[in-house]
């Protein structure tokens, strides 16, 4: 019996037990872990991700973070919640001052340093689980900083006794003119171009002057992973469950009314002419006689119970990005109470995120510093990022309002004052710095007057 005389044979109960059993199937090995050719668990390397497979995840998660509104809003969040307005940095040493703010307000430099040339890092960052960012040192202390796609370091070198003292990076690109190119760069930390020896034994050095800092995220091996990447499965599944539930909808829609006509395919016909294919407008009346009756047909779409099952793929989703499921497009599953609950572990995951990019930036600028010859010990950086919460905006400024009327000295302090202003939404508190220091070393009771005014306007608009 072929495959077609078995089909037909099978009963209406059997078939159905039979799809039922291939959907299963097919959702099984879409969600098995151990799948050969992308899991390599037997390998005698810490990566449990095949190379291919960390490339093809790479080039998912930039397709779900480009259409799929969980993936889009996921790393929208993690972004927000990071960088906001951006970040704002000073230093009280002047030397070290002028040399970043060499590098920081280069005009070549703000596709990557600006505000939102940090939130396309950030958002870089998350999609891909790894960002390069080459430096390019110049004279007299100019320096230029642009990203490397991911996909084109095909290496990294490192010292074969130590995994984690990087000496270069490979890169295999291919220009506007479909020219392929071979580039090694050096490691930020192996400035002096220490030899080092690749994969296949071969001493390499250099062959461009740019310095390559590499920062990875969601992993514990070399290469980065996408923050995306527990949830592609489960955000492919939720993808399909809604497919299948639009089209039982639409479906459900092709047929709205039944009418029964007392006679035979004449009576029908005569009736169905009378409405198919005719444009009726909303509020018209069906006038009938005896013979034919009209009804809606009642259809039950089982909307509630598809509600919950599609709860239950997207709370998959939720946990994999780390953010409550309220965050993505349903409101109506959280209050005021589970939101201070929920929200804690949230904010710490975003602090620590914040923590991961000033510590990059740091790195970042002590290879700016130390091309600059600004001494080691004048390499600290204040930092700040903007408050995650609102919330915070309001106890920053009663804690400082508090502060500053028992302690008024504190008014002068630059750690203070960018705190302060960052809380108050100032886009550039570098520049309102550098005023307000010109006018406290001029009026000192002027200049904390205004401070205290600032805050008092700020509560008032809380209460």
């Amino acid at each position: 019996m072929n495959q077609r005389s078995r089909q037909e044979a099978l009963t209406p109960g059997d078939e159905v037990e039979q799809l039922i059993r291939e959907a299963t199937q097919q959702v099984e090995d879409e969600l098995r872990l151990e799948d050969t050719g992308w899991i390599n668990i037997s390998a005698g390397t810490g990566d449990v991700i095949t190379s291919a497979a960390r490339k093809d995840n790479l080039k998912l998660s930039r397709l779900y973070y480009t259409k799929d509104p969980l993936g889009k809003q996921a790393i929208r969040l993690w972004t927000d919640y990071t960088f906001g307005s951006g970040m704002a940095w000073d230093t009280e040493n002047e030397p070290a001052k002028k040399a970043l703010e060499g590098f920081w307000n280069a005009k070549e430099n703000q596709a990557l340093l600006s505000a939102r040339g940090q939130r396309k890092s950030s958002d870089k960052l998350l999609v891909d689980g790894e960002i390069f960012f080459a430096i390019f040192l110049g004279a007299n202390g100019a320096s230029r900083i642009r990203r490397i796609d991911p996909l084109e370091i095909t290496e990294i070198i490192t010292n074969p006794d130590d995994i984690e003292d990087v000496k270069y990076y490979r890169r295999e690109w291919t220009d506007a003119q479909s020219k392929s190119h071979v580039t090694i760069y050096r490691s930020t930390t192996n400035q002096k171009g220490e030899a080092g020896l690749d994969s296949q034994g071969t001493s390499v050095k250099h062959n461009d002057d740019a310095l390559v800092y590499h920062l990875t995220y969601n992993t514990i091996s070399q290469r980065g992973n996408p923050l995306l990447l527990p949830a592609l499965d489960w955000i492919k599944q939720y993808r399909r469950f809604l497919a299948s539930r639009i089209a039982i909808m639409l479906a459900l829609a092709r047929f709205a009314w039944k009418t029964k006509v007392s006679g035979g395919q004449a009576a029908v016909d005569t009736t169905k002419a009378v409405t198919h294919e005719q444009e009726i407008n909303a509020g018209s009346q069906i006038i009938e006689n005896l013979g034919v009756d009209t009804t809606p047909i009642k259809t039950d779409s089982g909307a509630r119970n598809a509600y919950d099952d599609g709860r239950m793929i997207k709370l998959q989703v939720a946990a994999a990005v780390g953010i409550p499921e309220q965050y993505f497009g349903d409101i109506s599953i959280g209050n005021l109470a589970t939101a201070k609950t929920v929200e804690l572990p949230m904010m710490k995951m975003f602090q620590s995120y914040q923590k991961v990019w000033g510590d990059t930036y740091q790195d970042i600028d002590e290879v700016i510093l130390e091309h600059n010859k600004v001494a080691p010990d004048n390499w600290y950086i204040d930092r700040d990022f903007p408050a995650i919460a609102p919330a915070d905006v309001a106890q920053i400024a009663q804690s400082l309002m508090n502060i500053l009327q028992v302690m008024p000295e504190f008014a002068y302090s630059p750690d203070v004052q960018q705190v302060a202003l960052m809380s108050l939404g100032i886009n550039d508190p570098a520049e309102v710095i550098d005023a307000m220091s010109k006018e406290a070393k001029n009026n000192p009771d002027i200049a904390l007057t205004k401070a205290l005014k600032q805050f008092r306007e700020v509560l008032n608009k809380k209460e």
